[in-house]
Order: structure tokens, then C-alpha cells, then sequence
């Protein structure tokens, strides 16, 4: 699962707090991996703002891990390079966190018809171009698995599923 939340500048952290705040209320997993390009300055003090804006979530339920994407940790100091790496970080795989950041080409498309709608057009508006996106990553994903498993496995597969059929 991922959220997406709009910066503004001059409130730090509120937005990204609320997206998480909401997530975690219904979250059922304990052990949460958060991936942001900030996440090294974001995560200081998160357990003051939420006690301060967000008391009906107990972050004390929860193994919060805060990553940086691995495309943005260059950009970071040593400290953060070593602290915030997917790289060392167990329950990760290979992951690089920048998946969130893939669907911006496809979705910067939407700024030049957003920019003159009121919060609410927008609103709908990039949510329906995210869930677009959304649409196409779940009719490829078909077509990727096929092809990801070595023509045996998937023969075998097959033969499995067919002979196991519901009568």
C-alpha cells in the first residue's frame, strides 16, 4: 500500500502526517516499512506530532522502520546513507523504494489541466489519474508473471491448476 500526499511548504510535516495517521488506523500489519525522500528529518519528533495532532493512533502498536528511496540517498550525508539504506535493512529484499516516484511522469501529465481547478476538481482529478495508473499496473501484472517464471514452472503450474479444478 502507498499514499501520496501534497507538500505544502509552509506547514511542515502536517500532510504526510495525516496520510499516515490514517493509514495506521486501520493498519493491521505491525512491522511498517515508510519510504521518503525526507524521511531521515520526517521521522524526528514524529512521535510529538502525532501524540499532539493524531492521539487516537498509538505509533507504540507498531515497528516503524523510516527509509529514503535509494535514488534520493546519495543527496543525503554519510549518517543518513547508512541509517535510512534499504541495503541494510532486514524484510526489505532488494527493494529500492522509488517506485512511488514512478507514476509522477505519467501523472505530471494531469499538472497542466490541475493547475487552474479549485482542491476539490484536483482532488478527483488525480485521483482518477492515479487509479488509472493503478489499472494499468494490475493488467500487466498477468502478462509479468508469465513471463518471470521459466517456461517448466509454468507448464507445471498450469498442469497443477487444471487437475485441481473446483468440480
Amino acid at each position: 500500500m502507498f499514499s501520496t500526499s501534497v507538500v505544502n511548504r509552509s506547514i511542515r510535516y502536517i500532510n504526510t502526517d495525516y496520510v499516515i495517521a490514517s493509514y495506521l488506523q486501520c493498519c493491521k500489519v505491525r512491522d511498517i516499512k515508510i519510504s521518503y525522500d525526507i524521511a531521515c528529518k520526517w521521522s524526528i519528533n514524529l512521535h510529538d506530532r502525532f501524540d499532539a495532532r493524531h492521539e487516537n493512533v498509538n505509533l507504540s502498536r507498531f515497528s516503524i522502520t523510516h527509509l529514503v528511496p535509494k535514488f534520493h540517498l546519495p543527496a543525503h550525508g554519510a549518517k543518513c546513507q547508512v541509517q535510512y539504506s534499504f541495503n541494510y535493512t532486514c524484510s526489505v529484499g532488494r527493494t529500492h523504494g522509488e517506485t512511488v516516484e514512478q507514476e509522477w511522469a505519467y501523472i505530471n501529465l494531469a499538472a497542466l489541466s490541475t493547475r487552474e481547478m479549485g482542491p476539490g476538481a484536483r482532488h478527483s482529478a488525480l485521483d482518477d489519474s492515479w487509479g488509472g495508473w493503478n489499472w494499468k499496473k494490475v493488467l500487466g501484472l498477468g502478462e509479468y508473471n508469465v513471463c518471470s517464471f521459466p517456461p517448466t514452472f509454468s507448464q507445471s503450474f498450469l498442469r497443477f491448476v487444471t487437475r485441481n479444478k473446483p468440480s
